[in-house]
Parts: structure tokens; C-alpha cells; sequence
């Protein structure tokens, strides 16, 4: 398994977010954590990457414990985090907000380079000098996945990628994670919206008020999990 999450648990003050969760994300595959806004997908991302630390549980990657660890220290280990904010450098232009999230090679991982990330996002090719700030919300989604891409991660957490996009942007996005699949990288995705998550993801899990409900595969989702969904 490339990622091992157990018992996790997470508090803000003396409340209580994430209530024992328990998955895995194998190598190549894409799990889409599903649920509405407040039910911890975004707080899981979070302590996965170490912007937030766990009170109780196990984070495991690549079969290194880096729950606690520095958010830096998680990155060079190989996993890319694109926040729902996305949080690229308005000031900066496409090509040197990629040059930001450059880190070398790393061994038995695909390597991304400016060209390749431009074959992904052919929006992206032709607007090489244009500053972040001056990019379209779609755009700047497809910039903000690019850089952490440039890091060379072999796991990537994905969080509302689909949030506030047109339906073209929608089908791009989702056509870019199912090319990052077939690159054999792996992907944690948080999703309100099934039908994105139905199109990429090999196996869900639903999130309510910080803890799973359910969680099987994408197949299943439409006739065991839906009752969780409509509640």
C-alpha cells in the first residue's frame, strides 16, 4: 500500500474532527473521499501532509510513519498536496510558478517536465508568460495541479478539484487524473460532486461529521453507498 491511515484521529481545541479513520491507497490508484463540506475530507488532506497534527492514530507512506512530521519533510518524501484554494503565486507567471515546485527525479517515478505538464494541460501551453492572477479559475486549478506535479510526487491529494469549474473545465480535469493514473501515480481525492469522482476514482469513501460511513468501490457506490449521500 502506498498509504496507510489508521485509528486517525484530529481536535481543534477540545473538539473532535476526524474520529478514528482507517483506509489505504494502493500504488496507482485514485480514492475519492466523498462528502459534504464540514464532514473532514479537507482535515484529512491536511494531516496526511502535516499542515495539522494527528492527536491519536497512524499515517503511513511508502511504509514510513510521517504522521507528525513536517509538512516539507512529508513533501521530499513524495507526496504532493494541491489545496481547494489552490494558492499559486498571482504575481508570478505559469512558467515560473512551475519552476517553484521543481524538485529532481525521483528514482522508479515518472519525471515531469514544463513540456510534458503542457501535453497535460494544453491551456497551460499557450499562456506560458501570463501571471497567475490573470488566469481563469479553471486555468488556475490546472497551474496549481501542474506545480505540485513538477515535484515529482507519487502521491498526490487532490482536494475539491472539481469545485466552481464549467463543465469543459470539469472534463479536462477529470481526463488529466485518469492520465496521472495510467502514469501510476496515486491519488487521494476529496469530491462533493459523485459524478466527477464516479469518472476517475477505483474506490470511495463517504465522510460524515469525521467518520466513515461506508467505503468500497467506485462499482458499488451507486446502490450501498447512495443512501449515505442522500442523508
Amino acid at each position: 500500500m502506498m498509504l496507510e491511515i489508521e485509528a486517525l484521529q484530529v481536535r481543534y481545541g477540545r473538539a473532535l474532527i476526524l474520529q478514528g479513520l482507517d483506509f489505504t491507497v494502493a500504488e496507482g490508484e485514485v480514492l475519492a473521499l466523498i462528502g459534504r463540506n464540514g464532514a473532514g475530507k479537507s482535515t484529512t488532506m491536511k494531516s496526511i501532509i502535516g499542515l495539522l497534527r494527528p492527536s491519536q492514530g497512524r499515517i503511513h507512506f511508502n511504509g514510513q510513519d510521517i504522521a507528525g512530521r513536517a509538512a516539507f519533510e512529508i513533501a521530499r518524501l513524495g507526496i504532493g498536496y494541491v489545496p481547494e484554494e489552490r494558492r499559486i503565486f498571482t504575481d508570478l507567471t505559469v512558467l515560473e510558478n512551475l519552476e517553484v515546485g521543481r524538485q529532481p527525479p525521483r528514482q522508479g517515478r515518472p519525471a515531469w517536465t514544463i513540456e510534458r505538464l503542457f501535453a497535460l494541460f494544453p491551456n497551460l501551453a499557450t499562456m506560458p508568460n501570463r501571471p497567475g492572477g490573470q488566469m481563469s479559475g479553471g486555468e488556475q486549478q490546472m497551474l496549481a495541479i501542474a506545480r505540485t506535479l513538477m515535484g515529482n510526487p507519487s502521491l498526490v491529494l487532490l482536494d475539491e478539484p472539481s469545485e466552481g469549474l464549467s463543465p469543459l473545465i470539469v472534463q479536462q480535469m477529470a481526463a488529466a487524473v485518469r492520465a496521472l493514473k495510467s502514469e501510476g501515480v496515486s491519488i487521494l481525492l476529496a469530491e462533493q460532486n459523485t459524478n466527477f469522482a464516479a469518472g476517475v476514482a477505483d474506490r470511495a469513501v463517504i465522510l460524515q461529521t469525521g467518520h466513515i460511513v461506508w467505503q468500497g468501490s467506485m462499482a458499488a457506490l451507486p446502490g450501498e453507498g447512495e443512501a449515505y449521500l442522500s442523508l
